[in-house]
């Protein structure tokens, strides 16, 4: 199972760079199921790409009724292409993406996978790095997201915010280290021993594992 959950991030990745990464503002409903198609594709073929149609209960959460999804989904679009969402700062918008599209919860299954795809396309589209929230976080994110539930967002904007900070920087890590290797007569004296893990114990170059749903 996660052997095929792996498969499935792939060609989704795959999808948004080969097919959604130059088409800013013109993220279709069709897409979102697209990205979900491919992210369930290898573990529910009956499920992937189609929207629930019954209603789902997540932990205390109940988000809206099978029979608002479309309409809802809809809107969504509708403001993710808006000039309003575009004019936000990219970790802003990525987030509101993420918590938006989750808080609909348009499928049966993967609904957080299909949320932090379209909050890193958001990202990748603007320049950044594609986000991963570690393993270690995952009631942290779960926490502000049941914030944002209760009618503050700001909480999970500013955790995004953290986890685009932390991965920036391990990219610049990573960046210098691999400089370090490649042109050896670059690197100032002593560069050689610099230790490979940060402040935060986060070893550089290693993707942590990302969060279920």
């Amino acid at each position: 199972m996660e052997h095929n959950e792996i498969l499935g991030m792939e060609a989704a990745y795959q999808f948004l760079n080969s097919s959604l990464m130059k088409r800013i503002g013109e993220l279709t409903v069709r897409d979102i199921a697209d990205i979900h198609r491919r992210v369930l594709g290898y573990v529910d073929l009956i499920n992937a790409g189609v929207f629930r149609s019954t209603q789902v209960f997540v932990g205390d959460f109940i988000p809206p009724p099978a029979s608002e999804v479309e309409s809802l989904v809809q809107e969504f679009v509708e403001w993710f292409n808006s000039e309003d969402a575009t004019s936000l700062h990219p970790i802003e918008m990525a987030a509101l993406a993420h918590y938006k599209l989750v808080y609909i919860h348009p499928f049966y299954d993967g609904n957080g996978r299909t949320s932090r795809l379209l909050m890193n396309l958001v990202l990748m589209q603007t320049g950044y790095p594609p986000i991963i929230i570690p393993v270690e976080d995952k009631q942290t994110y779960y926490r502000h997201l049941q914030t944002a539930n209760g009618g503050d967002v700001r909480p999970f904007i500013r955790f995004i915010a953290r986890c685009a900070e932390r991965t920036i920087e391990e990219f610049l890590w990573a960046s210098v280290e691999n400089i370090n290797r490649t042109f050896p007569e670059l690197s100032p004296p002593g560069s050689e021993q610099r230790d490979m893990e940060d402040e935060s114990g986060y070893v550089v170059g290693i993707p942590a594992m990302t969060v279920g749903g």
